[in-house]
């Protein structure tokens, strides 16, 4: 929640909301998503790939 938060925060900080967000084929999303699982746990670009989602989320439910 608290991400959350601070990413809703962010995306209403910049004035303009959240910038569009990038559609992507059910496709694209299964072979992301692999890929990510086949990452190891620890590093940075799980990491980012993981704030970017909840990002994403946040951008959804303030309707920007």
């Amino acid at each position: 929640m608290v991400v959350f938060s601070i990413a809703l925060a962010a995306c209403r900080s910049t004035g303009g909301g959240c910038p569009p967000l990038v559609a992507y084929s059910l496709k694209e999303q299964k072979i992301a998503a692999k890929q990510l699982r086949a990452l190891p746990k620890d590093t940075p670009l799980a990491a980012m790939i993981v704030d970017y989602k909840k990002t994403r989320d946040a951008c959804r439910a303030s309707g920007s």
